[in-house]
């Protein structure tokens, strides 16, 4: 009993002691990233900017934001402030990614387009979507990947709409984000929703790697009820195909997998 008390009291103590050094490593970091922020604000090189661009990552908060957007537009600075941008939380961080959507263009575009996705910004699907046609192949891919990411009904609704009509210079990427959003559903605990969004990409004129990717999710999606498409691949003349389904039945459990599969062993 004393043991367990002891253990006890020892425990709340050093809680005590966590939440009291809380305001003193918040005011380290503060007192770190003042003179990184007041480099950035300088005239020093681009050079010498790099590096403090990299450690506001690290101690950088929401006042750092302010030096370390109008750097997305500098060709030299901006992925080092993408660094950054893309560690400090909160929404300040997020707010000024999405404004640099409308200021920059090319492989800046792409840049701030990817780490949008990083940060999973929900309240930058809006603008995300009309990059989906795009003129620039880099943009769209960009734009396709992030809006799987960040997932949820409108970025698939979008991906899903742009897929059928893709040009084929990037209609591997636009289905890799719509199988990103069918995870996403997985994840959920939706997989009707998931297996829906699977079948329309493994259905598609897609590259064949999509493909596949797409039939293992919806087979995993359906569970049980995803065996005779299972079996389907198993009984594929086409080595990819079938390989997948090889590949997918190992990672379906349960004893109606075993069955099924005994069940095709002495069929063939």
């Amino acid at each position: 009993m004393m043991k367990t008390k002891h253990g006890f009291v020892a425990g709340w103590l050093g809680l005590a002691a966590s939440l009291l050094a809380l305001p003193v490593a918040h005011s380290a970091a503060g007192a770190k990233e003042a003179p990184l922020i007041a480099i950035l604000q300088s005239n020093a090189p681009a050079a010498e900017k790099a590096i403090p661009c990299k450690q506001l990552a690290i101690y950088g908060s929401a006042a750092a934001v302010p030096a370390l957007a109008p750097l997305l537009q500098d060709a030299e600075l901006a992925s080092w402030a993408r660094i950054a941008l893309e560690a400090i939380p909160g929404p300040t961080a997020d707010e000024a990614l999405r404004e640099a959507l409308e200021k920059v263009d090319g492989r800046l575009l792409i840049g701030v387009i990817n780490s949008i996705g990083v940060r999973r910004d929900p309240r930058a699907v809006t603008g995300l979507i009309p990059r989906l046609k795009h003129a620039d192949a880099g943009v769209v891919a960009a734009a396709a990947a992030a809006l799987g990411r960040i997932g949820g009904e409108p970025a698939t609704r979008a991906l899903l709409q742009s897929l059928a009509g893709a040009p084929a210079a990037v209609k591997a990427e636009i289905a890799l984000g719509c199988i990103f959003c069918a995870e996403h559903y997985l994840g959920e605990g939706k997989p009707t929703e998931a297996a829906e969004i699977y079948d329309t990409v493994r259905l598609a004129d897609v590259p064949t790697r999509r493909i596949l990717e797409a039939t293992r999710g919806a087979i995993l999606a359906r569970g049980d009820a995803g065996l005779p498409l299972l079996l389907e691949q198993l009984r594929s003349t086409e080595k990819d195909l079938f390989g997948i389904g090889l590949r997918t039945a190992r990672e379906l459990p349960g004893e109606a997998v075993t069955r099924a599969l005994e069940a095709e062993m002495n069929r063939s």
